[in-house]
C-alpha cells in the first residue's frame, strides 16, 4: 500500500484518522492509473465518507484542487480559486475580497454548504457563505463534492466544498513563506506564514492583510481593506494520541459599490468579522479503531451600511451569528471494511439588529450517521445513511449507495444515487418591515433525489478524461412569491418543482515539451417540471481552458479562459451581461534553485482578464476590466 508520509498529517478537527488504520488509502495499482497527471495530494480524499480514502473509491463527482495549483493561479480568496473550477459557478461581485458566492451545477448559492476542515461556514441569515473572505495561504487542498452529500454532511442539496487548512511542520527547524503582492489602484496581498516542530509540540501560523481601493470596471465605493490570522498547534500525548487546537479571526471593511441609477439609487458598505476557533482529541482506541472527538466556536458579525443617494437617508443592519457545536466520530477498519460511524451537533443563534430593534432565532440541530467503504478487487460499495434532527427545519433521513469498478486497467466506472435535503436560513422564519419581508414559520426543507453516472479513462494516449452525467430532482424547492398586505410585500413558500440534469466533462494531458492542457466543460438543463418550462438565471453551459507550461526547473507560465453563460434574462437578473471570455496569464520565475540550505526564490506577474471580457450576471455584480499584479515569494 502506498502512503505519502505528508497525508498523515492532514487530520482536522472533525476529520482525524491516523493512515494506519485505513486499509483503503491507495495502492500501488491505483496510484499508477492516475499519477501521470495528479500529484498525491489529489489522489487522496476524506470528505466523501470522512474517512480518507482513494479517489478511485469515491463513487461521488468530487474535484480536488491543491495548494500547488492554488500558488499557480496566485489567488488571493477561495473566490479567486473556485472561479476556474469546472462545474462549479461563482458569482464574484468586484475584485479581490468582494463578495462572493458559489453554485454547483445550477445550485442555489445557498444549497451548497461550505466547511473548514469539517466545520459549517454557511451563515445563519440566508444560508450562504461568503467566499470572498477566506484568504488560501493556509489551505492545504479544497475537495469538493458535486451534488447532495446529505449522507455524510446533511443539509448539502448542491454540493460540498470542504477546506483542508496545512498542518503544523514536521521538522524541527523552522520553515515558511513570505509572499508580497501589488498591483493597480493599491491592490496588494501580504502574507506569511511559519511551521515547524518542537518536541511533542506542532504549530502552524499564518497572517496577512488584502486590500484594493477599487479596480477599473467596477462602481465606484468598491474598495476593500481586510486582514486575517490563523493557527493550528497540536501536541502529541502519545504515539497515538494527539490534540489539536485553531484558530482562525479575520475582518473586513468593503463597500458594495454605489448605484445612482433611478431605479436602485444607493450606495452599500459592510464590515464583516468572523472568529473560528476548535478543539480535537484523536486516538487510535485498537489495532483497527479510531476515535476523533471535537468542539468549535463560530462567531461571525457583520453590520451593512445602505445610503439611498437621492435622499442621504442611512439604513443600518447588523447580523450576529454564534454556533456552538462538536462532533464524535469512530473509525473502524477490517478486512474489505472501513465503517465511519458519528454524531454532529450545533446549537445556532442569530441576532438581527435594525433601527434599534433585534430580533433573534435559534436553531437546535444533533445527526447520526453510518457508512461503509467495502472493497472487493476492482469493486467498491459505498453505503451511507444519516439521521437529521433540527429545529426548526424538521427532521430528514438522508441514504446514498455509490459503487466503483475498474473494467480495465485504463478504464473506471463510477455510479451513484442520494437521496439528499437543504435548509433555508434562519431569517427565512423571521419578518423583516424594512424590507417588506413576511417570515414563514412553515417552510419545510427542500428534498432531493439525484442520480449520476461517470467514467474515467487513461486509455486515449497522453490524456486523462472524466465524464459524468446527472439528474437531479428537487421536491419543495423555496421561492419568493408577492402577497398582498398592507406591511410586507413578499414571503418564502416551498413550491417549485425542478430537474437539474446534464454533464461535466474534464480532461488533462501529460506534459509535451513542458506543455499541457487542462480544461472542461458543464451542460445543465433546469426545468421546471411543473409547467414544463425551463428556469432561467441558471447557467445552461460553461467553458473552462488552460494551457500550462512548467520546465520544472525555474519557470512555470499558465493560460486560462473562462466562459459563462448565465442563461438569464433582464426580469430575472437586471443588468446581466455575459458576452465574451475571461482570460488570465500567470508568470512565474525561480530566481533560486533549490540546493541545500537555498530555498527558493520566485517571482511573479499575472495579468487577469487580460482581454477586458464581461462576465457579470446582475449590474450590481460587475467584473474587473484589465489589471495587473506582480510581487516575489520568498520559502525558507
Amino acid at each position: 500500500m502506498f502512503v505519502r508520509k505528508k497525508a498523515v498529517l492532514l487530520f482536522s478537527p472533525l476529520l482525524s484518522i491516523s493512515l494506519c488504520f485505513n486499509a483503503f488509502a491507495i495502492s500501488l495499482e491505483e496510484k499508477s492509473f492516475l499519477s501521470m497527471y495528479f500529484s498525491d495530494e489529489e489522489l487522496t480524499v476524506i470528505s466523501s465518507t470522512r474517512s480518507l480514502k482513494s479517489i478511485t473509491r469515491v463513487a461521488e463527482n468530487i474535484t480536488v484542487i491543491t495548494a500547488e495549483e492554488i500558488e499557480l493561479m496566485n489567488a488571493h480568496t477561495v473566490a479567486d480559486v473556485l472561479y476556474w473550477t469546472n462545474g462549479v459557478q461563482m458569482n464574484i461581485s468586484g475584485g479581490p475580497g468582494s463578495v462572493s458566492t458559489a453554485s454547483i451545477q445550477g445550485s442555489g448559492d445557498y444549497q451548497v454548504s461550505v466547511f473548514l476542515d469539517g466545520i459549517p461556514l454557511n451563515n445563519l441569515a440566508d444560508n450562504v457563505t461568503d467566499l470572498g473572505l477566506i484568504p488560501v495561504q493556509f489551505i492545504e487542498k479544497i475537495e469538493i463534492i458535486k451534488g447532495p452529500a446529505s449522507s455524510v454532511w446533511g443539509s448539502s442539496l448542491g454540493g460540498v466544498i470542504n477546506i483542508i487548512t496545512k498542518s503544523p511542520g514536521n521538522d524541527e527547524k523552522a520553515s515558511g513563506t513570505l509572499s508580497v503582492s501589488y498591483g493597480q489602484e493599491n491592490t496588494g496581498d501580504f502574507r506569511g506564514e511559519l511551521y515547524g516542530k518542537k518536541n511533542d509540540f506542532g504549530y502552524y501560523l499564518q497572517a496577512g492583510r488584502l486590500q484594493s481601493d477599487g479596480l477599473n470596471g467596477l462602481p465606484p465605493n468598491s474598495s476593500s481593506h481586510g486582514e486575517n490570522i490563523y493557527s493550528k498547534l497540536s501536541y502529541d500525548l502519545s504515539k497515538d494520541s494527539s490534540l489539536l487546537f485553531t484558530l482562525l479571526y479575520t475582518t473586513s471593511s468593503r463597500g458594495k459599490g454605489a448605484f445612482p441609477d433611478p431605479s436602485i439609487d444607493y450606495s452599500e458598505n459592510d464590515k464583516p468579522e468572523h472568529f473560528l476557533s476548535s478543539l480535537s482529541f484523536n486516538t487510535a482506541l485498537a489495532q483497527k479503531l479510531a476515535l476523533s472527538l471535537s468542539f468549535h466556536v463560530n462567531i461571525l458579525r457583520n453590520t451593512d451600511d445602505i445610503t439611498q443617494l437621492s435622499t442621504g437617508d442611512l439604513f443600518e443592519s447588523t447580523l450576529k451569528d454564534k454556533t456552538y457545536g462538536g462532533s464524535a466520530k469512530f473509525t473502524y477498519t477490517n478486512g474489505i471494511h472501513t465503517v465511519v460511524i458519528g454524531s454532529d451537533y450545533d446549537d445556532a443563534t442569530l441576532d438581527i439588529t435594525e433601527v434599534g430593534t433585534t430580533t433573534q432565532e435559534t436553531s437546535k440541530k444533533w445527526a447520526v450517521f453510518v457508512n461503509d467503504t467495502i472493497a472487493l478487487s476492482k469493486l467498491s460499495i459505498t453505503p451511507g445513511l444519516r439521521y437529521d434532527n433540527q429545529e426548526p427545519f424538521g427532521n430528514f433521513v438522508s441514504p446514498s449507495l455509490g459503487m466503483t469498478y475498474s473494467l480495465l486497467d485504463n478504464l473506471l466506472l463510477r455510479a451513484y444515487v442520494a437521496r439528499g435535503f437543504n435548509n433555508a436560513g434562519l431569517g427565512a422564519f423571521m419578518s423583516d418591515v424594512a424590507y417588506g419581508y413576511l417570515g414563514n414559520p412553515n417552510l419545510q426543507v427542500e428534498k432531493i433525489w439525484s442520480y449520476q453516472l461517470g467514467v474515467e479513462t487513461t486509455a486515449l494516449k497522453y490524456l486523462w478524461l472524466k465524464v459524468s452525467a446527472f439528474m437531479h430532482d428537487l421536491r419543495d424547492t423555496i421561492t419568493s412569491v408577492s402577497i398582498t398586505n398592507p406591511v410586507y410585500s413578499f414571503t418564502d413558500i416551498n413550491g417549485d418543482h425542478q430537474r437539474r440534469q446534464g454533464f461535466e466533462i474534464d480532461f488533462k494531458t501529460i506534459p509535451v515539451y513542458h506543455f499541457s492542457l487542462v480544461g472542461g466543460t458543464t451542460f445543465i438543463d433546469a426545468e421546471d417540471t411543473d409547467t414544463d418550462q425551463e428556469v432561467k438565471g441558471i447557467p445552461r453551459y460553461t467553458y473552462d481552458l488552460g494551457l500550462k507550461y512548467d520546465d520544472e526547473k525555474s519557470f512555470k507560465a499558465m493560460l486560462r479562459g473562462h466562459y459563462i453563460w448565465w442563461n438569464s434574462t433582464q426580469e430575472v437578473s437586471p443588468g446581466s451581461e455575459y458576452n465574451a471570455w475571461v482570460v488570465d496569464v500567470n508568470l512565474i520565475k525561480n530566481l533560486l534553485k533549490q540546493k541545500q540550505n537555498r530555498r527558493p526564490v520566485d517571482i511573479f506577474l499575472v495579468g487577469h482578464n487580460i482581454f477586458n471580457g464581461t462576465q457579470r450576471l446582475t449590474v450590481e455584480t460587475p467584473n474587473p476590466t484589465r489589471w495587473i499584479e506582480g510581487g516575489i515569494r520568498v520559502k525558507f
